[in-house]
């Protein structure tokens, strides 16, 4: 019977696959992982049972097994580790690359990792071990030391020859890093330029000198903006003797980026970033995550609870005005989290540093004042017109001119505090949605009152 696997539904192999294996298939189950995707092979691949895992290691190429291993999730991984034998281990080591390693051993425990080193060869370990040295996050961390170098003496016909040698084992040979004797990078040539030259052209006469770079204490985030600003499929990563020593290339920036987004996302909800899926970060976890921030913000609204307190004699007198304090408080706190949310993606995607102070100030307070204005009048109305007999146009404009200087307030609140936070090295995201809330939240039930006793004669 003939298959045509590249017709078949991830469901259809799904239930194909464990009953190749159980008849021992041998070519089929080759022949599927040759044809399909092999991300789209993962997510089938960890459905199978242990044994049967390791039965399709086995017998597949050793290149594809590395491949396969590196897109596991760190669980599967780790029970795959420990239930290959050395050498087995030892191969599928030998064919990943060291970007992907790292990212692997970064996700095990300490006993998986000492079986792993205990499995790889000096050089190798002494690689790894030096990577695993970088401080995390930044682009010692997260580079490959894999890729193509060239010598600037080299002729395009010796470049050839180097780049088939090294081909195996590198990440990328569409852009290829030319250094000196002494490994300083002096510049970097794409793979197209090399095959339309001619053969004795020098690799010197045909390289780019204009080279962008990081060092390998750059940020991540850092790592991913100029990648993104530049539109580069490769970065080098330089020592501090400006010698290369690895690259950083597009997919690995991806990862970043989604990292990044997640940590944001986490911080600016008040929460302290967690690894792994929502469907894998177990109740504990989530809850060491949460509780900090829950307990300074229950904490800090006691300021809150004082200012009702200290006016709690002006609520009683009109009584409509404690009605009015959740929409008062939540308008401004949604605009507030509005801002800080856009001047974040500023942070990240365009740069924004305390020096854009001002450029913010008179922004948010531009878009605060017009949103102002028509809440001003879209609540006056609401209130004046449509609300209650009780409500008489002075409340009505306290109420309304309330919301409008609280949002205000809370616009530009929210646009300078990520920016303060940047400039004293905290990151901005944490500085956002909780810490602006409460902030808001007290600013805005003192205008309240303010205004009130001002108006009202309270």
């Amino acid at each position: 019977m003939e298959y045509n696997f590249l017709e078949y539904s991830k469901e259809q192999l799904s239930s194909l696959l464990p009953e190749l294996i159980k008849e021992k298939k041998v070519l089929l189950i080759r022949e599927i992982f040759d044809e399909y995707n092999i991300v789209d092979l993962s997510e089938i691949f960890i459905e199978l049972e242990l044994d049967q895992a390791l039965f399709v290691f086995k017998i597949l190429p050793k290149d594809i097994s590395a491949e396969l291993f590196s897109y596991l999730e760190p669980e599967y991984q780790e029970s795959l580790a420990s239930a290959l034998s050395s050498v087995e281990l030892k191969s599928i080591l030998d064919n990943m690359f060291s970007d992907d390693i790292i990212d692997f051993l970064e996700e095990m425990p300490s006993n998986v990792i000492k079986h792993i080193l205990d499995n790889v060869s000096p050089e190798h370990r002494k690689e790894i071990n030096h990577l695993l040295s970088y401080e995390e996050n930044t682009a010692g961390s997260v580079m490959s030391t894999d890729f193509v170098e060239l010598l600037e003496e080299d002729t395009v016909a010796e470049a050839i020859t180097k780049i088939k040698k090294q081909a195996e084992i590198a990440e990328t040979v569409n852009v290829c890093f030319v250094i000196d004797k002494k490994r300083v990078l002096v510049g970097i040539v794409n793979l197209r330029d090399i095959i339309v030259s001619k053969n004795d052209k020098l690799i010197s006469d045909i390289m780019d000198k204009n080279i962008h770079y990081v060092h390998t204490n750059t940020d991540q985030e850092e790592v991913a903006s100029i990648l993104s600003k530049y539109d580069l499929t490769t970065i080098c990563v330089l020592n501090d003797h400006n010698s290369l020593i690895g690259i950083v290339t597009a997919d690995d920036v991806l990862d970043i980026l989604n990292e990044e987004a997640t940590e944001d996302i986490h911080k600016m909800s008040g929460i302290t970033p967690t690894d792994g899926s929502y469907l894998k970060t177990d109740t504990k976890e989530m809850v060491k995550s949460r509780i900090s921030w829950l307990l300074i913000l229950m904490i800090s609204a006691t300021f809150t609870g004082y200012i009702l307190q200290y006016f709690e004699d002006k609520l009683s007198a009109v009584a409509i005005l404690s009605a009015s304090i959740p929409i008062i408080m939540s308008t401004a706190g949604n605009a507030g989290g509005q801002s800080s949310t856009m001047v974040i993606r500023g942070i990240a995607v365009d740069d924004l540093n305390i020096k854009d102070i001002f450029i913010v100030f008179k922004k948010e307070l531009a878009v605060g004042l017009i949103c102002g204005a028509i809440l001003f009048v879209t609540n006056f109305v609401r209130l004046y017109i449509f609300g209650s007999k009780n409500i008489t146009f002075a409340i009505s404009f306290v109420v309304s001119l309330t919301i409008t200087i609280s949002l205000i307030s809370a616009n530009i609140a929210g646009g300078i505090l990520p920016l303060i936070a940047k400039k004293l090295k905290m990151d901005p995201a944490s500085a956002a949605a909780p810490l602006i809330t409460t902030i808001v939240d007290a600013t805005s039930l003192i205008i309240y009152f303010i205004l009130a006793i001002a108006i009202l004669k309270i």
